[in-house]
């Protein structure tokens, strides 16, 4: 019983109507039982199914207003259930219970026409009630049923199981398969792209173009012609007519990143492509449909920006229809863990490091810290801590939260680098064109060379022969090394 977590309180005020049915589908009897006690308690009337298909078997008679269905169940599991259920298009109310909590399900469950989405154990039993009263009182305008496309993310899937993040995760299942346009609101580092993303390989547009576009990183002279292309002639060096971002993006998803940063000057364009649905290239009569879906993102408070005339109250709402705020690392700490075990196995499957887990300690400081980048920082920090790490374990003295990433280099002659690895990395290749990332194995494998044999020079205290063992080099390789990239050892080292 303790697996629950619950509560017994008195239900909150104002359910809708006492003696409405309500259909309990688990095969553990222990949930069942608390359930249908605190359901019942709450004046609604309680019935329980071991199993799947019994389950479906009650909804078919059509003798509940709700059901509390859990996924993991014998026979048939409960997103299954949900499919059949909207394809029969069966009146109840489904509200999805389960320990397996991932935002996969939660994405999976709201796409197949979930009402809510629980997660177990159930912190408080009023929140399982106010669920069910919800359900009920908007039963007859449930969700249209989709088609359930199950595709991974491009890039990998999102980390957190928070209560915050479960929010998110129900917030992309919901707006997956319509063309809302989506605002997704949050600070920098909250992985508003990969949300994007989500949105859109969890849609019927999944297996077209996803089209990014960063508003910020692009000179505001080239910016209309970077998304809504030119004609030959249109200005000076436009020798060939360009398909612009809109127009690359087809029937996919354009992604308008750091719209706060979009000049003043181009919004009127913007806000008669999205209310017209259609747009000229630069220097062109012809007139193009917009047949993408658009979803925008911003760490700036735009009705700040609206105020401030700086961006359109029109444009404003027009990008607005359906906002999604991505919450703080510091307000879902308890997701810290399951991240930094994430970027552990990450370092060690794209740089080779040699981590393997992080010590208790280590992880109390991750904890502790506020984290003003969020989880970009927290990737950051990790991927740095595990390229310092001398054994398999990453050990407080490791780690550096609050610290800029940027550190400067041991080289006095300032030939080196001045940032880290990991911040290197991800800070180069996010200002890349595709273009440029020809080659960028060996492109990059040159920039971070000599700041990775400077830190574990300086992590070894000048001793060569225990930097080339933890380098994993041979003495007189690490040796021509330091030579050919002019590292200056401090003087009293060690050889």
């Amino acid at each position: 019983m303790a697996l629950l977590e619950a509560s017994f309180s008195m239900p909150p005020t104002g359910h809708p109507r006492t003696g409405a049915r309500v259909l309990v589908a688990d095969d553990d009897p222990a949930i069942r039982l608390v359930l249908r006690h605190r359901l019942e308690a709450a004046g609604y009337s309680v019935s329980e199914a071991a199993d799947g298909r019994t389950a479906l078997e009650a909804l078919r008679r059509g003798d509940y207003e709700t059901a509390l269905v859990d996924i993991i169940m014998p026979g048939i599991g409960g997103l299954d259930l949900l499919s059949a259920a909207r394809k029969e298009r069966l009146p109840t109310a489904v509200i999805v219970i389960t320990a397996a909590s991932t935002m996969s399900n939660a994405i999976e469950a709201m796409k197949r026409g979930a009402h809510d989405y629980l997660t177990k154990p159930f912190s408080n039993l009023d929140t399982v009630v106010t669920s069910v009263a919800n359900a009920i009182a908007t039963r007859a305008s449930m969700p249209a049923e989709v088609t359930g496309i199950t595709v991974d993310i491009s890039g990998g899937e999102i980390i957190g199981r928070s209560a915050a993040m479960q929010e998110v995760y129900k917030l992309i299942g919901r707006v997956a398969n319509s063309d809302a346009s989506v605002l997704l609101l949050g600070e920098s580092g909250t992985g508003k792209e990969l949300v994007a993303r989500a949105i859109h390989f969890n849609s019927e547009r999944c297996r077209e173009p996803f089209v990014a576009v960063n508003c910020s990183a692009i000179p505001p002279g080239l910016l209309e012609s970077e998304l809504f292309g030119h004609e030959r002639g249109a200005f000076t060096g436009a020798l060939d007519r360009k398909a612009g971002k809109f127009e690359q993006a087809g029937i996919g998803t354009i992604f308008l990143d750091e719209i706060g940063d979009l000049p003043l000057e181009l919004q009127p364009k913007l806000l008669r492509t999205l209310q017209e649905r259609e747009f000229t290239r630069v220097g062109g009569p012809e007139l193009m449909r917009l047949r993408a879906r658009v979803i925008a993102a911003t760490n700036q408070d735009l009705e700040t920006a609206v105020a401030h005339k700086r961006f359109r109250e029109d444009l404003y709402f027009r990008l607005r229809v359906f906002p999604i705020h991505l919450p703080a690392l510091r307000d879902r700490r308890e997701d810290i863990t399951e991240l930094t075990s994430y970027f552990i196995a990450k370092g060690a499957r794209e740089m080779g490091t040699g981590v393997r887990s992080i010590s208790p300690e280590a992880r109390a400081v991750l904890a502790s810290h506020d984290w003003p980048g969020n989880v970009r920082e927290l990737e950051n920090a990790v991927l740095r801590a595990a390229l310092l790490a001398a054994g398999q374990t990453i050990r407080p003295e490791d780690i550096a939260p609050g610290r800029p990433a940027a550190r400067a280099s041991i080289n006095p002659d300032g030939m080196g680098l001045e940032q880290t690895v990991a911040a290197l990395i991800h800070d180069h290749i996010a200002e890349l064109n595709d273009d440029q990332m020809a080659n960028l194995y060996k492109s990059m494998l040159a920039k971070f060379e000599k700041p990775l044999i400077e830190a574990v020079l300086e992590r070894a205290q000048g001793n060569q022969l225990r930097a080339a063992r933890q380098l994993g080099l041979n003495r007189n390789t690490l040796h021509k090394k330091i030579s050919d990239l002019r590292i200056v050892i401090r003087k009293g080292a060690i050889d």
